[in-house]
């Protein structure tokens, strides 16, 4: 049996009619393409710093380097909250102040509370929805998400009320190599996790494609046969069934001492990207290997930072990164696969080595 990876072509969640409200929203070619264009507006106004969190995916930095931004750093806790004191005191350096709300779950009341009367004082806020899908509430002067992280579509909805269609035109001629490849690697993939079909070292090389080919480009705009299908998933749903599957992971998960689940309670709002663990008393890169040949693929967010130098000198996100661990329970997960992974969670375990 196979749990999580890669998402395949799946017609499950697809409705005849969009049911979903985009209004507001300018739709780009992903997470990717909207920091991009965020990254030019604030050069726009002469702001070439931002102020983000210590644990965050390198290829944000990338990125934003890449576009000519400086980045600087302020502290987040392994519970993922926003150390708020150096928070406070390191804004009063930037202009753009960067905040994710991580795996789906939006911030405490009260560090929203900082983060708003940083905004009330003149500073610019980028909300990273990237693993939140569609929040209901956003702050952020700049809002986006990133729908390959929830589903198996490129594309990403940037919501701001600056006008940004001239930046979207600059790059309107950035190739897209990605899409082709990463189409063709779904409907790979469906057929041979659900048919048997198709052969596993052809996937390997089309998946790796498409992530250099992601990495390489500088592709800006969405493309249309992909939007109209993130448009037309059924979102409550999905939401729904994610919230259902959290908690249903989280009672099969309780009586293994190892995993400590970052977010213990699912609150009103989150719609959880998966359910983060920390692991102790093995090692975590141990125990993701065995997983992984017993079909299970689980995802590290993110496992670079350790080795990045601009990212590895904050002590807590390296231990938070060295440590951490994302088990599935997205829409197309089962209970039966759930209990699959908590059974071959266990049964690894119970053959570990010392950590």
């Amino acid at each position: 049996m196979f749990v999580g990876g890669e998402f395949y072509t799946d017609e499950r969640w697809q409705l005849e009619q969009p049911a979903l409200d985009t209004s507001g929203m300018t739709f780009l070619n992903g997470g990717k393409a909207c920091l991009i264009v965020i990254a030019d507006d604030l050069r726009a106004q002469g702001i070439e710093r931002v102020l983000l969190p210590a644990y965050l995916c390198p290829d944000i930095v990338s990125t934003l380097e890449r576009c000519g931004m400086a980045c600087e750093y302020y502290a987040v806790r392994p519970d993922f909250s926003i150390d708020r004191t150096e928070l406070e005191r390191q804004a009063g350096r930037h202009r753009a102040v960067y905040f994710i709300n991580y795996f789906g779950f939006p911030h405490a009341s009260s560090t929203q509370e900082v983060l708003l009367d940083l905004q009330r004082r003149g500073k610019l806020l980028i909300e990273d929805n990237a693993q939140a899908g569609f929040p209901e509430h956003g702050i952020g002067d700049f809002a986006f998400n990133s729908l390959r992280k929830l589903c198996a579509h490129d594309g990403g909805y940037l919501r701001t009320t600056h006008d940004v269609s001239a930046f979207i035109q600059r790059r309107q001629g950035a190739p897209n190599r990605r899409l082709p490849v990463i189409r063709a690697y779904r409907q790979s993939l469906a057929g041979y996790l659900l048919g048997g079909s198709g052969d596993y070292d052809e996937l390997v090389r089309l998946y790796e494609f498409s992530e250099q080919y992601y990495s390489e480009d500088m592709a800006v705009a969405g493309d249309p046969q992909e939007r109209e299908l993130i448009e037309r998933l059924d979102w409550a749903g999905i939401r729904q069934r994610r919230r259902e599957n959290y908690d249903y992971l989280l009672d099969a998960i309780s009586g293994i001492p190892q995993l400590s689940p970052v977010f213990p309670r699912l609150s009103a709002e989150a719609m959880p990207l998966g359910l983060p663990v920390y692991v102790s008393g093995v090692s975590r890169d141990w125990l993701w290997d065995e997983l992984g040949k017993a079909g299970i693929g689980l995802t590290i967010h993110w496992q670079s930072i350790p080795k990045d130098a601009r990212l590895n000198g904050n002590a807590a996100a390296v231990e938070m990164a060295s440590r951490i661990l994302t088990l599935v329970c997205d829409q197309r997960t089962s209970r039966k696969q759930m209990d699959h992974m908590a059974e071959t969670i266990k049964y690894c375990l119970r053959n570990a080595g010392p950590a």
